[in-house]
């Protein structure tokens, strides 16, 4: 080798000496762990629960640099306003420089979250290369977008809908969505049978026009079954619009619950009956509203399956009755001759309107009652019971009103078998008030073949009116006469006939001789 290329070959590396160092000093430096966050579909849905995915990227600020590797690497996605994080921590390991990871959880977004972007913060917990056991945090965000348009929520749900009835179900919808939607329609779903609008599982009403933020309550007539609870019912509703654009759109289904108020219901109270064998009476009481809701036009009815009970009016009209208020009602009921005696067993219903307008009839009621034994409608007494033998005189009879009611025009008619005899048999009486009692007279004659001291029977019966105006005749009643022996002073009607008959006798006699 010659000296000039040894000299070449020195210089070369010594140039290399001094130059490697320079290079060494300017090369790219490593940075501490620094993570940045992505969301690879940031719109979200409001009102829905749905997952979120966030891209975790371990990476430098500049291009040209590089960071360390963070180890146990953990990732919490914090709530936001309107945004609620359902997932827990998640564990990520190692995340080298440039290292993305995904991060998925559930979160829930509520139906009034403002449009437009929001941040979502996620908090970074690792371990630094160099100190294993120090754990670093830092928190970073994610960026989510909502939708701005028209979008919906259910405000209150206000039901009237009784179990076994109808009734309204109010439900007031707001606008909660940035932009106004117009020709609006609400369509309502059931998803029980026990619960239907009319005959049908679904309804639809007319809204019009839903300004941002503006509310519209909605009434739609809801039909529970006799079979339904009194729980909420699940209802979906959807709103199908026209956006600003004029497109149609529909929004995403409103659940609500419908909670029927309780089965309509009455009570009874105080029944009291006056109803007895063979005369007409009253079953009487007082019926309550029980319920929730004010009932109107209610009418009681009353039910049996005897046919020797007989209710002059089926029905009593007892009006509007509000929760908790009362009527009271009386029944005018015939009870036949056929009847027995006895506690019976009856039934009452109250029909009426609810507050949709609807006539309803409750669950029957028992009513029980006593049938009293038969009775003489009049109890009569005789005043003066005792005649002379061949005597006449007035005979007094006390007749005493035995019924419930009053009775009118009550007309008397005596009849009588010989010796017992009248040229005047009727009596009046013009009124008698229950267990009132008045007198009545009659002409009364007993023949002198009376046998002293034997009673004959005279008879009465009565002709009246009731209260209700109708014409009855009564039972025959009999009522003894007692022949007495004539007295001293007076002259035996039997003796006065034959003297009679004599005298008669005579004149003729006397009548011939002077025509001879």
């Amino acid at each position: 080798m010659s000296h000039r290329f040894s000299a070449s070959v020195i210089a070369a590396v010594l140039c290399l000496s001094l130059v490697g160092p320079g290079f060494v000093g300017v090369a790219a430096a490593v940075e501490d762990p620094r993570f940045e966050a992505d969301v690879p579909e940031p719109v979200v849905q409001p009102g829905t629960t749905q997952q979120l995915t966030v891209e975790l990227t371990n990476d430098a600020a500049d291009y040209d640099e590089t960071v360390e590797p963070a180890y146990d690497v953990r990732a919490t996605v914090g709530d936001t306003d309107g945004i609620e994080v359902l997932s827990g921590t998640r564990e990520v390991g190692r995340m080298g420089n440039g290292a993305t990871r995904a991060v998925t959880v559930q979160i829930d977004v509520a139906a009034s979250i403002a449009g437009g972007t929001h941040r979502v913060p996620i908090v970074v917990e690792y371990r630094d290369e160099d100190d294993r056991d120090e754990v670093v945090t830092q928190t970073v965000y994610a960026t989510v977008r909502v939708q701005e348009r028209a979008r919906f929520a259910v405000e209150s749900v206000d039901s009237a809908a009784p179990v076994g009835g109808s009734g309204p179900v109010d439900v007031t919808i707001r606008n909660v969505g940035e932009e106004q939607a117009s020709n609006a329609v609400v369509a309502f779903q059931s998803g029980n049978s026990d619960l239907t609008f009319g005959q049908s599982a679904s309804a639809r009403r007319f809204v019009g026009t839903l300004a941002p933020n503006e509310t519209a309550t909605v009434s739609v007539d809801a039909t529970l079954s006799s079979s339904a609870e009194t729980r909420e019912y699940a209802v979906d509703a959807t709103v199908e619009y026209e956006t600003v654009e004029g497109a149609s759109a529909t929004s995403r289904p409103l659940s609500f619950g419908v909670l029927p108020i309780p089965e309509q219901t009455f009570g009874v109270e105080g029944l009291e009956s006056t109803l007895r064998v063979g005369e007409e009476g009253q079953l009487t009481g007082t019926v309550t509203n029980t319920g929730e809701q004010t009932v109107t036009n209610a009418v009681v009815l009353f039910e049996t399956t005897n046919p020797n009970v007989s209710p002059l009016e089926p029905e009593v009209a007892v009006g509007s009755l509000a929760p908790g208020e009362s009527a009271e009602f009386a029944f005018d009921i015939e009870v036949s001759d056929a009847a027995e005696a006895g506690p019976r067993q009856f039934t009452l219903r109250v029909q009426y309107r609810d507050p949709d307008g609807t006539q309803q009839t409750g669950d029957p009621i028992d009513a029980p009652a006593t049938v009293a034994e038969e009775r003489d409608e009049f109890a009569v007494s005789v005043v003066n019971g005792s005649f002379e033998s061949g005597s006449s005189g007035t005979l007094t009879l006390e007749v005493t009103n035995n019924r419930e009611t009053t009775v009118r025009e009550v007309s008397a008619k005596l009849f009588l078998d010989a010796p017992l005899s009248s040229s005047d048999d009727e009596g009046f009486i013009d009124v008698l008030e229950p267990g009132e009692t008045k007198e009545v007279t009659f002409d009364l004659s007993m023949a002198g073949s009376a046998i002293v001291g034997k009673k004959y029977p005279a008879s009465v019966d009565f002709r009246y009116e009731t209260s209700e105006g109708d014409t009855l005749i009564s039972d025959t009643y009999r009522v003894p006469i007692r022949a007495t022996a004539a007295s001293g002073g007076g002259i035996p009607l039997g003796l006065v006939g034959v003297v009679a008959v004599v005298v008669v006798g005579l004149i003729g006699g006397v009548i011939v001789r002077r025509n001879r």
